[in-house]
């Protein structure tokens, strides 16, 4: 492959939003693989991405943007490398509400710069208004302390909105560098 593909990858782990985030901003009815959790699933978690979540979006010039949400799950971690395979972007989700948001985002992170050395990255915390204790600004300074200088955003997965915003701060950060 010349060049990166017109593919955005959203990576975070179970219940950061993925599924969600895909669904949020597709032109079309997502591909997904949600399987249901067992019988002691999360109140607001009763079923997970077991391959991955697949759609699209037209940009303005009228070429497509694929989507795909990857799960979380480090047991199915074989499959991110060939979805990320030519990305231009990769979107870290983590909930605000995970026990470490801020290790958790600077795992992601060092994982998926490996993975997709050539792919820019942005970060979007979700479910900041059930955890509002978490400050973007300190998960901010703490992934710039790590070298990471990235886009870092709240943002309702469940919101298209927001959702764009991230996609439109990832792709403005990677033309910005260039």
């Amino acid at each position: 492959m010349s060049g990166p593909a017109n593919k955005l990858v959203f990576v975070g782990g179970m219940g950061a939003g993925k599924t969600t985030a895909v669904r949020a901003i597709s032109d079309v009815e997502p591909i997904s693989t949600e399987m249901p959790l067992s019988e002691d699933a999360t109140a607001d978690k009763v079923e997970t991405t077991v391959a991955l979540d697949y759609s699209s979006i037209e940009l303005d010039d009228g070429e497509l943007l694929h989507l795909y949400g990857v799960p979380g799950q480090r047991y199915l971690d074989f499959m991110w490398p060939m979805v990320c395979e030519g990305a231009l972007g990769v979107i870290v989700l983590v909930s605000a509400g995970s026990p470490d948001p801020v290790a958790t985002t600077l795992e992601l992170l060092q994982e998926f710069s490996r993975i997709a050395p050539d792919a820019s990255l942005a970060v979007g915390i979700t479910r900041t208004d059930e955890h509002p204790q978490l400050l973007i600004p300190t998960v901010r300074d703490a992934l710039f302390a790590a070298g990471f200088r990235v886009p870092v955003l709240r943002v309702d997965a469940r919101s298209a909105a927001q959702v764009t915003f991230l996609v439109r701060s990832l792709l403005s950060h990677r033309y910005a560098d260039s």
